[in-house]
């Protein structure tokens, strides 16, 4: 066994908080959440084709935000502000949506891209 030599601590305040921070960090977001699931309207099933459409489309028309260890993923924040807006064509959660409502938001989507890209 090697042993390492003592290091200083630099930090600001108590070296214990400091440690304890990511902890903390963790539980709001767990918490956060948590308490989100009611009002986030863009949650999704992962196994669900019609979901994985809908994030693709998302990609394309440039709805992303940055991620740490993916790069670039859909916004489902933003989907769930559509998804709650006037100018969607089906007023739910998309989890709560029939297949026939999903569709809908797709052809919804489509026309949102050309209309971006024409």
């Amino acid at each position: 066994m090697t042993t390492t030599n003592p290091k200083l601590y630099t930090g600001n305040g108590s070296a214990v908080d400091n440690y304890n921070k990511p902890k903390n960090a963790l539980k709001t977001i767990v918490q956060g959440v948590r308490g989100q699931n009611k009002s986030n309207w863009g949650l999704f099933d992962k196994n669900n084709q019609q979901h994985k459409t809908i994030l693709s489309l998302l990609q394309q028309l440039q709805w992303v935000v940055a991620s740490e260890k993916w790069g670039q993923v859909a916004d489902i924040s933003r989907l769930s502000e559509f998804l709650k807006s006037d100018k969607t064509p089906v007023k739910k959660p998309l989890k709560d949506m029939e297949p026939e409502e999903v569709s809908k938001i797709i052809e919804c989507f489509k026309s949102m891209i050309i209309k971006k890209y024409k």
